[in-house]
């Protein structure tokens, strides 16, 4: 049969092709199977082809065999009044007949209908060279959405001017283009709950008012209609997570990256990480030319930040991988033994401070000596912690050391310098585990004037606290006394008709809740819920898994991460793989990637569950059963090694084992293992494969619900591991009642 005759003739012509389920499917098919087209591209098309097949355009065809099979499709859509844009055109390349010999039919049926124009972008080189045989001409490159394509055009019947047709086709792609970004725009407003609408759609207009103005009146800026919408969704995506955002800031990193508002990609997450780090090397490139300007050796090659009180010591700042591994052969630890830490130091993410001897200069030779490292301390810059605090050989503080009275003095004066971006080093806690060797009385406070109880601590008085005693709150503790517990450990401000110890003191303004945990106050709106304080906070977070090949996830965590060998083979094994996938019973080639979705995870450690016994792992999963949790899909543990910081709002702390409660998968060796996320603190490989009898460290639980929001990938460190932990139904030891496990609800 020839193409003329079945498909573009005039009396076969139809007001619009309504696709049946079957048609619909064989359409997605042919799609992704166009391996002529670049895999993203064809993902991105594939629900859009059925969508533009019934549209009701004229020329919109599917293409049968004489059995009725679908094998191909042609889908137009006008942009431009009497231009047929040739959006889609598929087919399985075993029809029978060749139809590029019955494109001409295809031009005429158009003419009849009215067209003058017909043109397409081409994603398939294979087909554009058959097209320019037919008349067809490359006119220009445009970017779409990150990628680009060429731009072909056939002129049926003349008419206007190319330059005329090819402004008019321009601002319609423009429309089109801004239609799309409001539709964005007030989709992410729906994200924002009633309550706080209003609120935030206020803070999103002054934000872009101001920065709107600003832009507008920058000297060689593009800055168009375009750039206007751009700029105001991703503002109303920063705000999604965020409540306030540094405008000057902001500011001067559009400007430093004009092109970030000439699409929609890209967070402002990412846009201050990367202004942040072109800040330092700005300043880092300053310092070296001034040290080089000068030829004076007074500057000290660590930055000096300041000199204690007694003259005897500096705290120094060191700035690239040889201070590393200067300090690190002096000390006798890992800070310079990987390129770890002067990664982290590069992203913005840590500082690596020295407290030393005092340098001084010697006349005769003018160079710096006795100027030996005493403790290297890590401050985490995006949690305001200081992490470590080591001595040589990793050891810890005493309140015997020589100058124990420097080094607190030495930290609180660090709290009132500044960064190379001008932020206050003001940090609000020192990990517990580098002031071990220091005790403080139960309720009692450690600050640089001595230990006091806290019943005598003035939380108004600006006084920098080292550490605090053991502070429990049970239901026996007063209210008035719960609020400054909670508000020394934990920095919370509340008052004591917000505190409730059971469910039956639980208000409309509750904001902690402290007590034994269930169902509903675990799905309930409280701020902050603890089966025990301090240390049985109920951490919840958002997760979105689905959308990636079991390849892609691997490709992504090794960029970033390490993975062991076992984690590894769990994702190889067949029934990590169906998880991600729909429409399994089928052949394999059929089978559908899942669409995204969002779990909302809750982390409990075992203890919280209010266990008094050793559970089995069967006791544990039928406990949080009845506490509406439910098991985490496996893929949870490798999308959350990708997206922890997002996920919790923070980096992973050090030595953290958490542990995704799920359905066991066997590994190579046909062990049932679930996944373990962990974060070690040197990059070294952790003891792995002993089952949970043998294994004292302190693992970590997880939960998980079906609702939850976009979240962006972070950059990480990649001293964190994808790891695994043994499944079993033998008795958790009794120390392993301090283990968090991840569920979602």
């Amino acid at each position: 049969m020839e193409f003329s005759k079945t498909i573009y003739q005039l009396e076969k012509n139809k007001e619009r092709l309504v696709l049946t389920n079957e048609q619909k499917e064989a359409v997605r098919n042919i799609t992704l199977d166009i391996e002529e087209v670049d895999e993203s591209i064809r993902l991105m098309a594939v629900d859009d082809v059925a969508h533009t097949l019934e549209n009701g355009h004229p020329l919109n065809r599917v293409i049968t065999d004489p059995k009725g099979n679908t094998t191909g499709y042609i889908a137009c859509e006008d942009f431009v009044p009497h231009e047929a844009y040739v959006k889609y055109f598929g087919t399985t390349g075993q029809i029978g007949r060749n139809l590029f010999q019955e494109i001409p039919a295809f031009f005429e049926y158009a003419k009849q209908q009215g067209y003058t124009k017909l043109n397409f972008h081409g994603w398939n080189d294979r087909l554009n060279h058959v097209l320019e045989h037919f008349g067809f001409q490359r006119l220009r490159t445009d970017e779409m959405g990150g990628f680009s394509a060429d731009f072909y055009e056939k002129t049926l019947i003349e008419q206007k001017t190319s330059e005329v047709v090819s402004e008019e086709r321009k601002l319609a792609f423009e429309k089109k283009y801004l239609n799309k970004l409001d539709q964005e725009y007030h989709q992410t407003l729906k994200t924002f709950s009633k309550d706080n609408l209003l609120k935030k759609e206020q803070v999103i207009n002054e934000a872009f008012q101001s920065l709107n103005n600003r832009l507008s009146n920058t000297e060689n800026f593009e800055y168009g209609n375009r750039q206007k919408a751009i700029l105001k969704l991703k503002l109303a995506r920063y705000f999604q997570k965020n409540e306030i955002c540094d405008l000057n800031t902001l500011l001067d990193a559009i400007i430093e990256t004009p092109k970030f508002l000439n699409t929609d990609k890209g967070s402002l997450h990412k846009l201050f990480e990367v202004h942040e780090q072109k800040t330092i090397e700005k300043i880092a490139e300053m310092r070296k030319q001034r040290a080089e300007m000068s030829g004076d050796e007074k500057y000290n090659p660590y930055e000096s930040l300041f000199t204690t009180k007694s003259g005897k010591y500096i705290m120094a700042r060191l700035l690239n991988m040889p201070h590393l591994q200067e300090e690190s052969d002096f000390m006798n630890h890992c800070v310079g033994t990987s390129d770890s830490y002067v990664s982290k130091m590069r992203r913005g993410e840590v500082e690596i401070l020295s407290f030393r001897h005092a340098p001084k200069i010697n006349p005769a030779t003018q160079k710096f000596e006795v100027d030996k490292p005493i403790i290297t301390v890590e401050y985490n810059r995006q949690t305001n912690t200081i992490e470590q605090m080591k001595k040589n050989g990793d050891e810890y503080l005493k309140k015997d050391d020589p100058y124990f009275n420097d080094i607190i003095e030495a930290l609180k004066q660090l709290r009132t310098t500044a960064t190379d971006t001008g932020e206050l080093r003001n940090f609000t806690k020192i990990s517990s585990s580098e002031l071990q060797n220091i005790e403080v009385k139960d309720y009692h406070i450690l600050t640089e004037q001595g230990e006091v109880s806290f019943h005598d601590f003035d939380l108004n008085d600006n006084i920098f606290i080292l550490k605090t005693g053991k502070m429990e709150i049970m239901p026996s503790t007063s209210k008035e006394d719960a609020v400054k517990i909670i508000r020394i450990i934990k920095g919370i401000e509340c008052q004591p008709n917000q505190i409730a110890y059971n469910q039956n003191e639980i208000t409309e303004n509750t904001k902690i809740y402290i007590g034994r945990l269930s169902k509903e106050i675990i799905q309930s709106g409280i701020e902050h819920i603890y089966a025990s304080f301090p240390e049985g906070k109920i951490e919840k977070g958002i997760l979105e898994i689905g959308g990636k090949t079991k390849d892609e996830l691997k490709k992504e965590i090794k960029e970033k991460f390490q993975i062991i060998s076992y984690a590894e083979s769990m994702m190889d094994n067949p029934d990590f793989e169906k998880q991600l996938y729909e429409n399994t019973n089928a052949p394999r080639e059929q089978w559908i990637l899942k669409k995204p979705e969002q779990l909302n995870l809750v982390k409990l450690k075992v203890g919280d569950l209010g266990f008094t016994n050793n559970p089995t792992i069967d006791e544990l999963y039928k406990k949080a059963e009845e506490l509406g949790l439910e098991l985490c899909p496996a893929e949870v543990g490798p999308h959350l090694r990708l997206k922890y910081p997002e996920v919790f709002h923070r980096e992973q702390p050090l030595n953290e084992y958490l542990r995704v409660a799920m359905k066991q998968i066997a590994d190579f060796d046909g062990y049932p293992l679930i996944f373990h996320v962990y974060r070690y603190d040197d990059g070294l490989w952790p003891l792995l494969g002993a089952s949970q009898q043998q294994v004292g460290s302190r693992p970590r639980v997880c939960l998980s619900p079906p609702q939850v929001g976009n979240l962006e990938i972070l950059k990480s460190w990649k001293n964190y591991f994808l790891e695994l932990w043994f499944c079993d139904t033998l008795k958790l030891s009794r120390r392993r009642r301090s283990a968090y496990f991840l569920w979602y609800t």
